[in-house]
């Protein structure tokens, strides 16, 4: 049986850190410029949100112009209880985080569980049946608890391919697309994310995506980038991939490169060789997935090209290497494709379904009743931010919209909600998939020990209600964190 006295142990070194960090705060100064006179306001807020967070009437509509850093009062030892029902919750400045009455998912059933968030990880998930109550942690300095009353908590989405700088551009430049919002990714329930350039690498930059990236990260999310575009060669930062994936914590690989698409440079095997060897040796060095992100187009030669490389290396270079993308959106012929890429090793990931759309969901749901089929090589993505161009028959342009990143959960949903799936079948796709392709042990999981990116999510509609990175609320069912510029 777990003891508070033991448990109280367990936890010292990570409560210790978590109160000394706690002791300090950020101020934000804003000015405004009312009829000619200069104002200033103050808020003050925890270190755990790093970019300030100017809520609407707090500098009377002004802008945030500069921070500094002051030290706080002790934290007090007051508990905090909420429900998830109540509505009123907000962003906290608890340094410790108790999530009590939750179905947990890791993604596999767990059952009634507790979870108690510190720093950044999860440090203990606790049950009844284990004999140590929840309310012996009460008392703690700095924790505040929240009574989720039923609802299903499940690891965060991880996101392999958004465009979080925006994309298009394929009808001219004023058909760019706009780049992501902090709150945007948030009520999608993304707390990792892999940005990407795509078609175009002239007016979008990878100096502007990591830039991006870091400034996600900043916000509170996990943020990765590929490098690279459609084109081959495809640009650096560093002027190789294997320095950038070195040099740069954030690249995890080349990509999105365009494979039998009429937008792509057509590259040859030894191209195609060279590049994914590049990735792998970079991965060696870095610890990193060192994969090859290929965007399939609609050409006949399909997944050709990549076959091509692995059999030209005799299997020195592994089909995991690579990681083809948009699979269930370009016909029946690359899906037939991909089964056999799947059948012999290979992983897939599956661009998820816009509102109107069914194609991620039907290829998934088909797989989904072979026995034999390995779907736990499978991930799905949201394209987020990318153009989404509707032509008619003749090739005219009827719509130009943009992905909306919320695709992942949606098509979750409805693999449980209509086609009767278990949670965790379905959740596999956004969390521990992703994670496995992308060597993130810390992502896609919940357990003691790994990052405290998690969802709470209603346990009917599996509507989302709250969302934790790194152990820091991001949305509640009253809020949802916003960057600096959104409204």
């Amino acid at each position: 049986m777990l003891s508070k006295f033991s448990l109280y142990r367990l936890l010292l070194p990570t409560l210790a850190a978590v109160i000394l960090v706690s002791r300090f705060e950020e101020r934000v100064v804003c000015s405004f410029d009312a009829n000619g006179a200069d104002e200033t306001s103050s808020s003050s807020r925890s270190i755990s949100s790093p970019v300030p967070i100017v809520a609407d009437g707090e500098c009377g509509g002004g802008e945030a112009v500069h921070t500094q850093w002051e030290e706080a009062a002790p934290a007090t030892a007051d508990v905090k209880f909420t429900s998830v029902l109540d509505g009123t919750l907000g962003p906290s400045d608890a340094v410790m985080t108790l999530l009590v009455n939750g179905l947990v998912y890791n993604p596999m059933p767990v059952g009634k569980s507790h979870i108690l968030m510190a720093g950044t990880s999860v440090v203990a998930i606790l049950q009844d049946q284990q004999g140590f109550s929840w309310s012996n942690l009460e008392g703690l300095p700095g924790l505040s608890i929240i009574d989720v009353n039923g609802s299903v908590v499940v690891p965060g989405f991880i996101d392999m391919h958004v465009h979080v700088i925006g994309g298009g551009g394929e009808l001219g430049p004023a058909s760019r697309t706009p780049e992501a919002g902090l709150s945007q990714l948030v009520n999608a329930g993304l707390t990792t994310v892999v940005g990407i350039l795509g078609t175009d690498c002239v007016s979008r930059s990878l100096e502007n995506l990591r830039v991006k990236a870091v400034a996600l990260k900043d916000d509170g999310l996990t943020a990765y980038m590929w490098s690279g575009c459609y084109r081959v060669p495809s640009p650096t930062i560093t002027g190789s991939l294997i320095r950038d994936m070195v040099l740069i914590d954030e690249v995890v690989g080349a990509g999105e490169i365009a494979i039998s698409d009429h937008r792509g440079s057509w590259p040859s095997t030894d191209d195609l060789l060279k590049m994914v060897s590049d990735a792998r040796v970079g991965g060696m060095l870095t610890g990193k997935a060192g994969l090859v992100h290929a965007h399939m187009g609609q050409g006949p030669t399909m997944l050709d090209p990549l076959w091509d490389v692995i059999n030209i290396s005799k299997g020195a270079i592994p089909i995991t290497q690579f990681v083809p993308t948009h699979i269930s959106s370009r016909g029946p012929g690359l899906k037939e494709a991909a089964e056999r890429w799947v059948a012999e090793g290979g992983r897939a990931d599956l661009t998820s379904d816009q509102k109107g759309e069914s194609a991620a969901f039907d290829t998934l749901v088909d797989w989904g009743k072979r026995p034999d089929f390995a779907l736990d090589r499978i991930s799905i993505s949201s394209d987020g931010f990318g153009s989404l161009p509707l032509y008619d028959t003749s090739g005219k342009l009827l719509e130009y919209g943009v992905a909306s990143p919320d695709s992942n959960l949606n098509t979750i949903r409805r693999l449980v909600l209509e086609a009767g799936w278990p949670l965790e079948r379905a959740l596999q796709f956004s969390t521990v998939n992703p994670a496995t392709f992308l060597s993130l042990p810390r992502k896609g999981r919940l357990e003691v020990g790994v990052d405290a990116d998690l969802l709470v999510i209603d346990a009917e509609q599996l509507d989302l209600q709250f969302v934790f990175a790194k152990g820091q609320m991001m949305k509640s069912p009253s809020w949802t964190k916003r960057g600096w510029f959104e409204k």
